[in-house]
């Protein structure tokens, strides 16, 4: 019987899902009311005043949210910029370089069959734009060790490689890997990295100055190391590109504004990050630490009902995890699953990666063991 580290039904009074089983944090997340609330007076003050929001206080929320990125992740504050989502960080990233005459015909940007469909579609289009060529390594899985997945990319890239887009925790099979090796090992081989770090900041610890990649895109936010940010331009060119003021750094001025839009919820990662603090008492890695437990321990409970060993090593597993079920209708079991007040994310699986179904895991303050003990009796009667 797993035994968690924080009152979990207490800590789930902060989401309200209306009573259905929120398996799926790895895909969306959901806000706790203290952010919701945060958030919600910040509209208020844009809406009361949105000259006053927008031209005075925003500026110092803007600095404030940077600054906490960057103490998190270790980076320089002046490589960071606010962002929606990590695939717009990925946009921008490769469509600066395009536009810059970076990619030329031949070029080869390297990516992984593990990778994010929405981020590869712009690695295509860029390729397709500029007659540069998509290369693709392929990673197994189940997979035995870490190492194979940097073997596979060093194996991958060429001296034709100029640019390779690599996840930090992969989306659809749930893994980590190991970063700091296939940065390393790419740089050795003078081919620059854009990692897609989605799901990785606060999920794992993160050293960007150790690390030293080109680019790195957490869920809101996307780093560029200082001697590609005169090369990088946000989707949408604004006053910045010809702001007069000194203070700031012309990467800095061009993504400090892009237009009128609702910046209120880039200014809640601090209020967010306490409020999952105060769940642990050794804080958010402590919660984070609590968290991959119960995944495991749920991942056993399946693993052991479908009568299957684990599909990863247990140092790529972090708060989430995929488990590959038996052939079917994907779409007939997600729909039962939800007839059983269970939200998941439950798919037909990739043909680069196996046959079949998978379902993927993942766990936040609000998950409790009967939760994964429900989903696998529901599992077990779908299937």
């Amino acid at each position: 019987m797993f035994k968690s580290e924080i009152d979990r039904a207490t800590a789930a009074r902060e989401w309200d899902f209306g009573g259905v089983d929120y398996m799926n944090h790895g895909s969306f997340g959901a806000c706790p009311r203290a952010v919701r609330d945060f958030v919600q007076k910040q509209r208020e003050a844009l809406l009361r005043n949105p000259m006053e929001y927008f031209l005075i206080e925003t500026k110092s929320l803007m600095d404030e949210n940077r600054a906490f990125w960057a103490t998190l992740v270790n980076a320089d504050a002046e490589g960071i910029a606010h962002m929606e989502c990590a695939t717009q960080a990925v946009n921008t990233v490769m469509k600066s370089l395009a536009l810059r005459g970076y990619f030329k015909p031949g070029d080869e940007i390297l990516l992984t069959s593990h990778g994010y469909n929405a981020c590869n579609n712009v690695a295509r289009e860029i390729a397709e734009l500029t007659g540069a060529v998509v290369v693709v390594a392929p990673i197994p899985f189940p997979i035995e060790n870490a190492g194979q997945v940097t073997e596979s990319i060093l194996k991958a890239a060429t001296n034709k490689t100029r640019l390779a887009l690599i996840d930090h925790i992969t989306s659809e099979t749930a893994l980590i890997y190991p970063i700091h090796d296939i940065v390393t090992g790419l740089k050795a081989r003078g081919i620059e990295t854009l990692v897609d770090g989605a799901h990785a900041p606060a999920h794992v610890k993160i050293d960007l100055k150790k690390l030293n990649p080109a680019f790195y895109t957490g869920c809101a936010f996307l780093y560029v190391r200082e001697d590609f940010q005169g090369r990088i331009r946000p989707l949408v060119l604004s006053h910045g590109a010809n702001d007069p003021d000194t203070s700031r750094s012309a990467f800095q001025k061009n993504f400090s504004w892009v237009g009128t839009r609702d910046v209120t919820p880039w200014t809640t990662p601090k209020v967010a990050f306490e409020t999952l603090s105060g769940f642990h008492k050794d804080g958010l890695f402590g919660l984070v630490e609590d968290n991959k437990r119960l995944v495991r321990y749920g991942y056993k409970l399946l693993l052991d009902a479908l009568g299957q060993k684990p599909h990863a090593p247990d140092n790529m597993l972090g708060c989430m995890t995929t488990i590959i079920l038996p052939p079917g209708d994907a779409d007939a079991l997600k729909a039962a699953l939800r007839k059983d007040n269970f939200v998941t994310q439950l798919w037909k699986t990739s043909a680069s990666i196996t046959t079949g179904r998978a379902i993927r895991l993942s766990a936040q303050a609000y998950t409790t063991p009967e939760q994964y003990e429900r989903l696998v009796t529901s599992l077990k009667k779908s299937l």
